[in-house]
């Protein structure tokens, strides 16, 4: 994401705003005496050893075979975004001595701190900094024995220019320590600043009106007692984190994906858990279930009506699974049964045909296997009304092919007829080639009544399918993107997860799409399109994989992975190439020849998670904050989580089970975005959210299960803690439970608006079962409003409209199709 990826063999990092533009910019020496990481000359010297006896000396004398790593030393320019670019050359500071120590001092006194770099059996560089910009430096004078102030901050607050903090240390870089002098940028000449300096022990040195172009000296001995207010401690978070409540840990055996297949990107054995809201039981409280990996047991929570959640127990759930359970749906079928619908994914186990979801029935007990079966593992389930008769019809979501991926996996529609889940052979034919389908939502786009299904694929686009009176057709939606028009279908990612939601107030329900972001080794190639080869070359039922990306250099499409790894799935490679620098410049034609005709190509454009805005014939696409490109997005929420009237989005991020040789995806720790009603988003800090969830984030979903009027967050982890978050700080909303047909009693697939006494609507609400990652909020929706409520307008599934008057100021109402309104106190 930073642009900071592969410095090479790196020493000393140090901070430094170089161009005194505000934004501290980065320098790192690097280099060495013997590159020690030459593959090539590491396996000769391994051949040497195996031909005779050596001593150590000997031993050490063949480390001579290694050249010398002449890398030049880099500087990074800060853009100010979070983002740097390499300006190296263009400052002067790419010298390609060996270069290990660097310490920042004035050696010129103009202000502005320079650089010096120790370099190994060679001169040191002394590096000028010629910066014309004005700027101010400050010195310290602490009491004894810290006379310098070690350990003090420093904080410049200059305008137009952004808030600048150091800290005086001593030592902390590579075998180097500054001077104890900080440099800060003033904006202009005729500017005036504000220099504050916190001491050790908590007092403070505040200047103001300080001019450009000079010289500070601050004295411990006249520092006051703080006046500033320490504003972190007096913040109190909207979530309380209440996980203790349910005491859960998601289990997950572990499985190799990397022996069926070596050369996968990521593991596909860690993807859930999903988690559903639904009061399983009738009482009005919204209980909790978990999804499970294999091995584990899926985890349910009985809401008891008083804040406590009570794990039950039943013989049919209460056994570890023998296949992950993805998606857990809610579902009444009928006014006498209560139903679970429990997607199950056979990737690990190999079954060509095993069952795609179980249902289970909290009434009888009665469990069925043998609904559907496929060959492909299942990912998402979603339920809605898709033909207008009442009842509830299913989605089943083709994840992956065990031993097959990137292939695309079948995905199925099942029609209820009253009495069961039947497979639409049919309709289903739609969905037969989709994709690795990784997230599924039914929503109704164009306000006709008829939900369309949008999903969300990996190697392939957000695909939208829309709905004319039960049948399904593709739509290839026109979407403008950076001012640039394209389409749906060019937008290629590895989209994880699918929500819907009015963020702009127009009535229009839109779109959110998760995806991998901008945090990965991937970024620095998006320019061209990511190149997945696959095809099964010895014919022994298992996809061989080749990830490769365009190298600007060499202008050709190169691998990923290295002479090594590739050679374990194409032994013919080292009969082409001899040797790791051999196959350095190869490109996949190159080294594949006649064999990539064999090979299917599936390509990639972007990466970022995108909100995506309906116009009614078209898209407006709009990526996410960066604080949401940081890591993957799986589980998204889309709710006024603060009950201001506009609808939000949490993200739940994070994946570990990567590649060997990829970092893992860890820099997220769950996300608030906060709406402001246009379709724009903030990043909530996590000090102000209460959220912070460092694990492997997935399904997530919402429900106000204590009926205090907001909206309350869980969110599951893969092998890790299942987190509960209560909602104590957003203003109480209006509760709103719908009372459908005997087929839909929870009136999943309505679209609810408020309607104010100032005649303006609130944003539009969807009834979802099924949505985001694996996961399924509550029924029951908090509307958050500004102004007095006086309506509710209701459009059913099947178009029916309604608008309802509110009386009085109720803290919940229940609509039912008939146009009669409860009002509850």
């Amino acid at each position: 994401l930073a642009g900071l990826e592969a410095s090479d063999w790196s020493w000393c990092p140090a901070f430094l705003d170089v161009d005194l533009d505000g934004y501290e910019d980065l320098l790192v020496t690097t280099g060495h005496w013997r590159d020690a990481q030459n593959a090539d000359i590491a396996r000769e010297i391994e051949e040497a050893k195996k031909q005779k006896t050596m001593p150590a000396l000997e031993q050490l004398r063949l480390r001579k075979r290694f050249p010398r790593l002449d890398t030049p030393n880099v500087a990074f320019r800060n853009r100010g975004d979070l983002t740097f670019e390499e300006v190296g050359a263009t400052w002067g500071f790419d010298s390609r001595r060996i270069s290990h120590g660097m310490a920042l001092v004035d050696l010129d006194n103009d202000g502005d701190l320079d650089v010096v770099i120790n370099c190994l059996n060679d001169a040191p560089l002394l590096c000028r900094n010629d910066s014309p910009r004005p700027r101010v430096s400050v010195r310290l004078r602490g009491r004894p024995p810290n006379t310098r102030g070690v350990g003090a901050r420093v904080r410049v607050l200059a305008p137009g220019l952004p808030a600048q903090s150091q800290e005086i240390i001593c030592g902390g870089r590579y075998l180097s320590s500054d001077d104890f002098v900080r440099t800060f940028a003033a904006g202009n000449e005729s500017n005036r600043v504000t220099i504050e300096v916190t001491w050790r022990n908590g007092r403070q040195s505040i200047i103001t009106n300080a001019p450009a172009n000079h010289v500070f000296e601050l004295d411990e001995s006249a520092a006051q007692v703080s006046s500033i207010t320490n504003h972190q401690s007096q913040i109190t978070p909207f979530f309380n984190d209440v996980t203790s409540l349910l005491n859960h840990v998601h289990h997950d055996e572990p499985f190799d994906d990397f022996t069926r297949q070596p050369l996968l990107p990521r593991k596909l054995s860690q993807l859930g858990p999903g988690v559903t809201w639904f009061d399983f039981n009738g009482d009005g409280w919204d209980d909790l279930f978990v999804g499970a990996g294999r091995g584990g047991r899926i985890g349910v929570f009985r809401n008891d009506g008083h804040g406590r959640f009570i794990p039950q127990r039943t013989p049919a759930l209460d056994v570890p699974v023998e296949r992950d359970v993805t998606t857990v749906l809610g579902w009444r079928p009928n006014p006498t049964n209560t139903v679970l619908l429990m997607g199950l994914a056979n990737y690990e186990c190999d079954a060509t045909n095993g069952p795609a979801f179980r249902q289970f029935s909290v009434v009888t007990g009665a469990v069925d296997d043998d609904l559907f079966r496929a060959s492909a593992s299942t990912g998402p389930l979603a339920l809605a009304d898709i033909d207008g008769d009442g009842d509830l019809d299913l989605f089943v979501g083709g994840r992956v092919l065990p031993g097959r991926y990137p292939e695309a996996a079948a995905s199925a529609l099942l029609r209820n007829d009253g009495a069961r889940l039947r497979f639409d052979a049919q309709a289903s034919r739609a969905f037969t080639g989709v994709g690795l389908v990784s997230g599924a939502v039914f929503t109704d786009l164009d306000a006709d009544g008829w939900p369309e299904l949008v999903l969300a694929c990996e190697w392939g686009p957000v695909r939208v399918f829309r709905n004319d009176q039960g049948n399904f057709t593709a739509w290839d939606a026109p979407v403008t993107i950076n001012d640039q028009p394209s389409t749906l279908n060019q937008l290629v990612g590895w989209w994880n997860s699918v929500a819907a939601g009015d963020f702009d107030g127009d009535g229009r329900l839109d779109i959110v799409a998760g995806n991998w972001g901008r945090n990965t080794k991937y970024e620095a190639h998006l320019s061209e399109p990511l190149h997945l080869y696959f095809g099964d070359l010895d014919g022994d039922g298992s996809l061989e994989l080749v990830e490769a990306y365009f190298d600007r250099d060499l202008k050709k499409i190169v691998p990923w992975r290295d002479w090594q790894s590739l050679a374990v799935t194409f032994p013919f490679i080292k009969e082409r190439y001899s040797s790791f620098t051999a196959f350095s410049t190869a490109g996949v034609s190159e080294f594949l020849g006649n064999k990539l005709a064999q090979m299917k190509d599936l390509v990639a454009n972007t990466l970022d998670s995108v909100v995506f805005l309906n116009r009614g014939d078209h898209f407006e696409a709009r990526h996410l904050p960066m604080e949401a490109q940081v890591a993957p997005v799986f589980g998204i929420v889309v709710g006024d989580l603060d009950g201001d009237g506009n609808e939000d989005i949490f993200v739940s991020q994070n994946f570990f089970a990567v590649a060997p040789d990829t970092s893992r995806c860890d820099a997220g720790c769950g996300l608030w975005l906060k709406g402001d009603g246009r379709g724009g988003f903030v990043a909530v800090p996590g000090q102000k959210s209460g959220i912070a969830i460092y694990g492997e984030g997935r399904g997530a979903a919402v429900a106000d299960y204590d009926h205090d009027g907001r909206l309350d967050l869980a969110v599951g982890q893969n092998g890790n803690t299942t987190r509960l978050y209560r909602n104590a700080g957003a203003r109480p909303g209006l509760r709103v439970r719908l009372k459908g047909p005997p087929g839909n009693p929870q009136g999943i697939g309505a679209v609810i608006q408020l309607k104010n006494a100032n005649g303006r609507s609130g944003p539009a609400h969807e009834v979802h079962a099924g949505g985001g990652y694996w996961s399924q909020d509550s029924a029951d929706l908090v509307l958050g409003a500004i102004d007095e409520p006086e309506g509710l307008s209701v459009k059913w599934p099947g178009g029916a409209s309604m608008t309802v008057p509110i009386r009085q100021s109720p803290h919940q109402v229940v609509v039912g199709m008939d146009g009669k309104v409860e009002e509850q106190p």
